[in-house]
């Protein structure tokens, strides 16, 4: 090798090692394609162009930069607040699938939350409740000042009409969400600010939500291809049918009414848990996230046989309007561990407690329905009344520092959202400790909280 030939690659080596070194916390996720850009380095054009025109005759407002001003224009990248910029409607586009990117996300923290889980768990009807209650303001602390706009209000009117108008207008469970054929996304994002304290500026991040079918979930190649945002999502909400646990699913009445939709679950908890978390540990995360294990459809468990078998949290509302409760959480967290334990559901426990501090911390346990009732035969109810839709929710925006949370009180409860809870068997009584309720449809919860529709 002759001495020119090292003075390049010597010169290449360094300038990759400073390069890394400025350009540290200056990537960002392609919200469409999971891609790592910089936004500095993207071309800008018009939004309306963009839809009009095909990409080869699209002229942008600003190149991408080459050379030196890449450079710069990586360390310090062109601010889209103004008023040229916005008259023109001007975006960045990924340079991977040519996705108009939010307008702030040079500036703004990307917040991920994955809602995942086996077919027919339940996943797209949450995510149409979860959207509007997001939309209404439910989750907010009373006179919290805050802001919540659309960012991707196509990908918005697209799922109010495939999910929205059929759950909220017609009063039917919508289908489920389709295989997935393309390898780019249409997320949902919101740009959310929040004012935690007078004296300090606003909380400001954009949160991404993402619906795909619990098949590219589950089949570990598809999940690769199709939902990669699994691998570096902030935090994962799990959605665990009640009608996939078969101790549970032999409980429930022999009546078709309590089957409806369930006849595509492809398997066990722990078998979709372990399809999932795989590709993670492939990955080799390198940072723990929230992961809330979710138990769907709720309003099941009313019915399950004995009906004495039923948890304080079946009967509690919540209340959300001073800040998320962590006691009443950290409750619900204890009653849904004991209640999937007495369901033979210890070794799913065990497999979530060996990956917690490796690929998730903490671990919270929830119970929610999204539409409080269960369908009838052509999968039709009477009204959409959503039961502790929030708990999941608030506790990973919380879990990330997003959101304030009630003062712990000395219940001692706090910690069991934290890890410090273990799962063993003596933790998880065998005989509960709650009296016994009727087992009647839920009509919503916190007057005020606006959580029903008629």
């Amino acid at each position: 090798m002759s001495l020119r030939q090292i003075l390049r690659e010597a010169t290449g080596f360094l300038g990759s090692k400073l390069s890394t070194l400025l350009y540290h916390g200056r990537s960002v996720l392609c919200p469409s394609c999971c891609e790592r850009i910089y936004p500095g380095a993207c071309a800008i054009v018009s939004l309306a162009e963009l839809q009009s025109q095909s990409l080869a005759t699209l002229v942008p407002l600003r190149e991408s930069p080459r050379g030196l001003r890449r450079f710069f224009s990586i360390l310090f990248p062109t601010s889209l607040m103004s008023e040229q910029f916005t008259r023109k409607q001007a975006v960045r586009i990924c340079p991977h699938c040519q996705y108009p990117l939010p307008y702030n996300i040079e500036r703004t923290r990307q917040v991920t939350i994955a809602i995942i889980g086996d077919v027919s768990s339940g996943k797209s009807v949450y995510i149409a409740v979860l959207l509007r209650l997001l939309e209404q303001g439910a989750f907010l602390p009373r006179d919290l000042p805050a802001k919540l706009p659309c960012l991707t209000p196509e990908a918005r009117e697209r799922y109010e009409r495939d999910y929205g108008k059929p759950l909220f207008i017609d009063r039917m469970v919508p289908r489920g969400t389709p295989r997935a054929i393309d390898t780019t996304h249409q997320p949902i994002i919101y740009e959310i600010g929040l004012r935690l304290e007078p004296d300090l500026p606003p909380v400001r991040f954009n949160l991404v939500i993402y619906d795909t079918s619990g098949e590219d979930y589950v089949i570990q190649a598809r999940q690769v291809q199709y939902a990669p945002y699994v691998l570096n999502a902030d935090a994962i909400i799990f959605m665990l049918d009640p009608v996939a646990i078969p101790q549970m699913r032999a409980s429930l009445p022999n009546d078709p009414h309590f089957r409806y939709g369930h006849n595509l679950a492809l398997g066990h908890p722990l078998d979709s848990f372990s399809k999932i978390v795989q590709p993670l540990v492939q990955a080799r995360a390198r940072r723990p996230r929230p992961l809330a294990i979710t138990l769907s459809k709720a309003d099941l468990l009313k019915k399950l046989r004995p009906v004495g078998q039923q948890y304080g949290f079946l009967k509690r509302a919540p209340d959300y309007s001073g800040g998320l409760d962590l006691n009443d959480l950290a409750s619900v967290d204890q009653e849904v561990r004991q209640l999937l334990y007495e369901y033979d559901l210890g070794r799913f426990l065990a497999t979530v407690e060996f990956y917690q501090g490796q690929l998730f911390a903490p671990v919270c346990y929830t119970a929610v329905s999204a539409l409080g009732y269960t369908p009838d035969e052509q999968g039709s109810i009477p009204t959409v009344s959503p039961w502790r839709c929030l708990d999941p929710f608030l506790w990973v925006l919380h879990e990330l520092g997003l959101l304030p949370a009630r003062a712990r009180s000395a219940s001692g409860l706090g910690p069991a959202l934290h890890g410090s809870a273990t799962v063993q068997t003596p933790a998880f009584p065998l005989t509960p400790a709650y009296p016994v309720t009727p087992a009647t449809p839920w009509q919503g919860a916190q007057p005020g909280q606006r959580l029903n529709w008629p």
